[in-house]
């Protein structure tokens, strides 16, 4: 009889040290979680016309992205990489264009201003101050980080995108 409470008590304590364990580990993940987010800057991804500031010190970006877009992903995670270095010389907006025909009228706008085709366009599509990529490759990340400098350096010499404001949307 001695040797079933024996079995018992094992199990029952094997557990309980799984559970522990596992727990444990849970939490340790979840404070890694947080101070990793903590230190990534928290994105707006979801700008609307009425955020962009045209009287600030700093050159705008403005990203028209996609959800899902694997691209797009990589260019934000870019983003977060440069930030604590470049953020104080640009504002970020972003605009997801698959799922909002506000977004994409957003989008259409800027590029009629700078002289290109509306429509279809790859994701990421996006503009610093007033130069235009389409697409992030790896080869992209040291012309952005350029042309951020060079654009807020210059701030007079950017196309006047304010007209945005004047756009017919939905919201």
């Amino acid at each position: 009889m001695k040797k079933p409470k024996k079995i018992i008590t094992i199990v029952i304590s094997t557990v309980i040290a799984i559970v522990l364990v596992l727990g444990g580990l849970y939490l340790i993940g979840e404070l890694k979680a947080k101070s990793d987010e903590a230190k990534t800057p928290q994105i707006n991804r979801y700008s609307t016309i009425d955020d962009i500031d045209f009287n600030s010190d700093k050159v705008n970006i403005y990203v028209f992205w996609g959800k899902g877009c694997e691209h797009c992903e990589d260019l934000y995670q870019y983003l977060s990489e440069i930030w604590d270095e470049y953020s104080p010389y640009f504002n970020l907006y972003s605009f997801e264009i698959w799922n909002s025909t506000d977004n994409q009228k957003i989008m259409d706008y800027f590029m009629e201003e700078l002289g290109e085709p509306t429509g279809t366009v790859s994701t990421p599509t996006f503009i610093i101050g007033d130069e235009l990529f389409q697409g992030f490759r790896e080869s992209d990340k040291e012309k952005i980080k350029q042309t951020i400098k060079d654009k807020q350096a210059n701030l007079d010499s950017i196309h006047d995108f304010s007209g945005v404001k004047e756009l017919d949307l939905a919201n």
